[in-house]
């Protein structure tokens, strides 16, 4: 089937004839890398989150229960099965909340992805090639997906973690491709999974909103698994009267999943997070960043700060007393506080001791925060009030690691680089980085996951 001359079929199928027959050798430049940035931006998230309690947390709890080692928890030198592999460097992956994030829709899809296909790879071994064509066909139908349910005219029930709903169909779709399945395998593969989808919103500022991003990277391997061993699923689950489209969203907009399917690619809207918070909250930092480098402001000499933000950022982000680090990745006035008071905005200044300082807490009471119909969930408007009487403002039009604004190759290695140096040292961090980018003339996938534990 020639890419973008898809039959007049169901969405389901395809999807997974979408999926079946990509060939990576024939992607386009610009496809072929993004699809690199999302791995080398995924693995620093997956290796830099190992480190974080709730990762150490779920290990704990989970190991002792856990079947035949077989892949690697990435940062820590552990092999378990890979059901719990995928669990648990999925979590990792989401505990600093620093991953990408495809548009409008807030899903957060390279993680999750990563997590089951680079776990299924240890056992079943790929040429760097054919993950990297896993990787980008499970990415773009996780992109495509999320738009079908929450950008219009699609009409959204955005409760749900589009992360939670999406990405474990989209591993689902990138393990079934490295184990081989054809089109109607990868179609059962998609039924399984999209019968496990599950994650709320609610969730936000616990550690089981991080869990979400595990659960959808086992669900998505254990599908395919699945249904490479003869387990069935009901055909045509994306657009089944009562499957996923209409479970997911008040209206789906199901063209959106494969209108241009081949030959225009969603994933290319796919951006990566500069700071380690909630995607909403960037533009508020970059306001202040912005203020307090210009006119060497202390944060002693600040009596006031005025923020307005887009009605999302107040919906998701409107947290004025985090009581602990988890609760601080979506708040709005934690990072508005702590860019004024530090100067940064990094994985240091989400830590529990920051959320506790008594300067921080002091700075986060005087954020005066609102939300402006105006207002795109990029752009941020900031007026700091001064002891002397001064009020300096300024207007944040396009935040950094926006799509107006995208993070550079050498930002994403640097991002890469200082989160894997934190759990497993600067030379092998450096040595990980360098390897990410050479996905696809690897002999052995695997060889990152080995360079990462």
């Amino acid at each position: 089937m020639e890419h973008g001359r898809m039959t007049n079929c169901g969405a389901t199928r395809q999807t997974a004839g979408f999926v079946a027959t990509l060939d990576a050798q024939s992607l386009p430049q610009a496809v072929h890398h993004e699809v690199l940035r999302a791995f080398v931006n995924g693995v620093g998230c997956l290796v830099g989150g190992a480190g974080h309690e709730m990762t150490a947390r779920a290990a704990t709890v989970l190991l002792p229960h856990a079947g035949q080692p077989t892949a690697f928890l990435l940062g820590q030198g552990v092999r378990t099965d890979l059901l719990t592999a995928s669990l648990i460097n999925g979590l990792a992956g989401a505990a600093y909340s620093f991953d990408d994030t495809y548009g409008e829709a807030m899903l957060h899809p390279s993680g999750p992805v990563l997590a089951a296909i680079l776990a299924l790879a240890e056992a079943r071994t790929a040429t760097g090639i054919a993950f990297l064509a896993a990787y980008a066909g499970a990415l773009e139908i996780s992109c495509r997906l999320t738009r079908a349910l929450t950008v219009a005219p699609a009409q959204p029930e955005m409760a749900w973690s589009q992360t939670g709903v999406v990405a474990g169909i989209g591993a689902a779709l990138g393990c079934g491709r490295l184990l081989g399945l054809d089109a109607a395998g990868l179609e059962t593969a998609i039924g399984i999974a999209a019968s496990e989808a599950a994650g709320t919103r609610a969730a936000h500022g616990s550690m089981a909103a991080s869990l979400i991003f595990g659960r959808a990277a086992q669900s998505g391997l254990r599908a395919a698994l699945l249904a490479e061993g003869g387990f069935t699923a009901s055909p045509g689950m994306l657009e089944h009267a009562s499957g996923f489209a209409h479970v997911f969203a008040a209206a789906a907009h199901l063209p959106a999943l494969t209108e241009g399917l081949g030959m225009r690619f969603e994933l290319l809207g796919n951006t990566y997070k500069p700071y380690p918070c909630g995607v909403v909250i960037h533009p508020a930092i970059d306001a202040v960043l912005y203020l307090r480098n210009t006119h060497a402001i202390d944060e002693a000499d600040i009596t006031r700060i005025v923020l307005q933000v887009s009605p999302r950022a107040m919906k998701l982000a409107f947290r004025p007393e985090p009581s602990t680090d988890i609760e601080a990745k979506v708040s709005l006035h934690h990072w508005v506080a702590v860019a004024a008071a530090r100067g940064r905005a990094g994985i240091a200044e989400g830590r529990p001791e920051v959320v506790a300082d008594p300067v921080i807490a002091a700075l986060r009471r005087k954020v005066e925060a609102s939300g402006a119909d105006d207002l795109e969930p990029t752009q941020a408007r900031l007026m700091l009030e001064l002891r002397d009487g001064r009020q300096l403002e300024h207007m944040v039009q396009a935040c950094a690691g926006s799509a107006a604004r995208p993070m550079t190759d050498e930002e994403l290695s640097e991002k890469c680089r200082q989160q894997a140096e934190m759990v497993i040292g600067a030379r092998r961090a450096t040595a990980l980085t360098d390897l990410c980018w050479k996905l696809a003339s690897l002999a052995d996938a695997a060889d990152v996951a080995r360079a990462a534990s």
